[in-house]
């Protein structure tokens, strides 16, 4: 097997964890992290205490992502709420230089004060005349102004003490590069239970650019096939077939029951990929032909269905050979034994 490299960081996509509404997609990252731990207890006893057994519990999936984009959707996830958008009072400031010590304002304060700040450091608390100023001692200076004003279409999130994070539907997406650096497969974590930590940093440096972080678990999904945290999926970038070493056709022996005739039977073809490589079916894929034996017992071409005929006698026998070929694997064979009892 040639080596391969998980490259780079990944993309990140948000969704909701009950409809599937995209909420965000990240693209600019500069970190994204993906964590197992498993916590484990230890026993033991006897003469010098040997380790008797361990238990492992406390199993936990985590995720942190860094990005170097802003997205006021990360505030949101975790506050907890939605960003709205409405007309809002909102702080202003802005330099204004003076005319005889007064001055319109850009906006017209909704606030009972206007704090003015003089370039020496001065600072007065002023009452407007609508939109206009008047600073005593001003004269023809620049000033900073602040003041509350109401502001159409603003977009708003509001930190509620009491609100939980929002559960997102999390989904990580990330290449697979071989030695050349041809890509072999685009590589899916996919959470549908991810818990945001709450936890929300906004850093802003006078050389840099502040970053987003979003940092979470995962919580168990259910599912018939037992209760989960995350699937990860190889997507090949290419075309493909899979590898197999060898086939099994299942049962390996059919038993037919003459009193019970006509009867059939299905073959199962499973292609063996070795390691920690589940089985596949690929009975669809394999040809069936009776080889030896009984004449009144055959086999579907291509479906792999063993029928057996009322004419098929007791101790009646006959084997029958499945055929898997690909560009990849070669040509795999196994057979099968089939017998008539009375």
């Amino acid at each position: 097997m040639a080596n391969e490299f998980l490259v780079s960081v990944a993309d990140v996509i948000g969704r909701d964890a009950t409809t599937d509404a995209l909420l965000f997609l990240g693209k600019a990252n500069i970190s994204s992290a993906f964590q197992i731990t498993t916590q484990k207890t230890d026993v033991r006893g006897g003469i010098n205490n040997p380790l008797l057994y361990s238990y492992y519990h406390d199993r936990e999936v985590s995720i942190k992502i860094e990005s170097a984009t802003f997205n006021k959707a990360i505030i949101a996830l975790n506050a907890g709420t939605t960003v709205s958008n409405s007309t809002y009072t909102v702080a202003k400031k802005e330099s204004l230089t003076l005319s005889g010590g007064s001055v319109t304002l850009t906006e017209t304060p909704t606030s009972s004060t206007v704090g003015v700040i003089l370039p020496d450091g001065t600072i007065q608390n002023l009452t407007p005349v609508g939109a206009v100023i008047t600073v005593s001692g001003g004269l023809n200076q620049t000033v900073d102004c602040i003041y509350d004003y109401s502001e159409t279409l603003v977009d708003q999130i509001v930190g509620y003490a009491t609100l939980p994070p929002t559960g997102i539907h999390l989904t990580l997406m990330s290449e697979v590069r071989n030695a050349s650096n041809t890509k072999t497969y685009d590589l899916v974590i996919d959470v549908p239970n991810f818990n945001l930590s709450g936890n929300y940093t906004m850093s802003l440096n006078a050389n840099g650019v502040s970053s987003d972080n979003l940092e979470g678990t995962s919580v168990v999904e259910s599912s018939t096939g037992g209760d989960y945290y995350y699937k990860v999926w190889w997507i090949p970038a290419a075309a493909t077939s899979l590898v197999y070493t060898d086939i099994a056709a299942t049962p390996s022996t059919v038993t037919f029951d003459v009193s019970d005739l006509p009867d059939t039977a299905q073959i199962t073809v499973l292609g063996i990929r070795g390691g920690l490589m589940a089985n596949t079916n690929v009975t669809t894929s394999c040809s069936f032909v009776r080889t030896s034996g009984c004449t009144t017992i055959s086999v579907g071409a291509t479906s792999g269905l063993i029928t057996a005929s009322s004419a098929v006698l007791a101790d009646s026998t006959c084997v029958i050979t499945a055929t898997y070929w690909s560009a990849a694997s070669g040509s795999l064979t196994d057979t099968m034994n089939v017998a008539a009892t009375a």
